[in-house]
């Protein structure tokens, strides 16, 4: 299987590297120049859960430079979204498709409008990575990832990307409603995420300070709120409790602390961002996570990147 990775950060090179080690023609898709050329040039490096090893791979920062692939798999953040769907229409064959591994709600619709909801599959993943420099990852967490055909359907290519997922060691899980999985993530990373990177405590810290321990419960009821007054049912009984349990023996670094962390814009919008708006559309009440979009926010502008904006 010829498979394109677009957007080489954490979870792009985890998995690309993984699918690379198994002998599949992998990719990859990344504006950072010097991460490119690393990976054109040397390979790319990946070490943690997955064993320490160094596979080649075509690179670019350009759609047109690169082979066409039969899958093409989506891994940048969710502002991104419309620039990928269009990079995968370019990509891709005839017949090919793509797999959205992304935080947040909205990707499918996005990909869907550019590529036909038949090319689009949905996925989200419990699997880590700390990217520490052009062309090395470290795979920090290695959890499940859920994948599913939006009409529910087991067709022969998610049984395909089931097996190479199985054989790269990225526990695949399909599952028939992906839509429903999807929602229950969005408010797993609602509860974690923007916590982490604004404090600077991993997961498996917030529950030791009480003050933080509560905010999050507070963060968590206003998502479920929400996804419940849309009509979604998720399949946690009591979602607070699952979300705090699963972060009390988790200490990686989340993707969006690593953002902030190199000057980059977060996926803030697509997750407590848009439960604040959301809400507010539908006369709920979310000012926890509206407070916490905001501080986000005021980090974003004072990252590296900005450090010379005037006022």
């Amino acid at each position: 299987m010829k498979i394109a990775v677009i957007g080489a950060g954490n979870m792009g090179c985890v998995y690309g590297a993984n699918l690379a080690r198994i002998g599949e023609e992998v990719c990859f898709l990344d504006p950072w120049i010097e991460h490119v050329n690393a990976i054109r040039n040397e390979g790319l490096e990946l070490d943690g859960l997955t064993g320490h090893f160094r596979v080649p791979a075509k690179a670019s920062t350009r759609a047109s430079d690169l082979p066409k692939a039969d899958t093409a798999l989506i891994c940048v953040n969710g502002y991104a979204t419309p620039d990928a769907a269009r990079e995968a229409n370019e990509l891709l064959n005839g017949d090919g498709f793509c797999l959205t591994l992304q935080n947040g709600v909205g990707n499918v619709e996005t990909l869907g409008s550019v590529l036909g909801s038949h090319r689009v599959l949905a996925g989200l993943s419990f699997q880590s990575g700390d990217l520490q420099g052009p062309g090395r990852v470290q795979h920090t967490n290695n959890g499940p990832t859920y994948i599913g055909e939006l009409d529910k359907a087991k067709t022969a290519r998610l049984a395909a990307l089931v097996d190479r997922l199985e054989r790269a060691g990225l526990n695949p899980v399909p599952v028939d409603d992906i839509v429903t999985t999807i929602w229950s993530k969005f408010v797993h990373n609602c509860g974690i995420n923007a916590i982490c990177a604004i404090t600077g405590l991993r997961p498996g810290h917030i529950r030791l300070v009480p003050e933080l321990d509560r905010f999050q419960r507070q963060i968590i009821e206003e998502a479920v709120a929400l996804v419940r007054a849309k009509g979604i049912q998720l399949p946690d009984a009591d979602p607070v409790a699952a979300i705090q349990e699963y972060c009390a023996h988790k200490f990686h670094r989340p993707s969006m602390m690593q953002h902030l962390d190199r000057g980059q814009r977060t996926e803030i919008d697509s997750l407590n961002g848009y439960v604040a708006e959301e809400s507010a559309r539908l006369g709920l009440a979310a000012p926890f996570n509206r407070a916490l979009t905001d501080l986000v926010k005021g980090r974003e502008f004072h990252a590296p990147e900005s450090a010379g904006r005037q006022e």
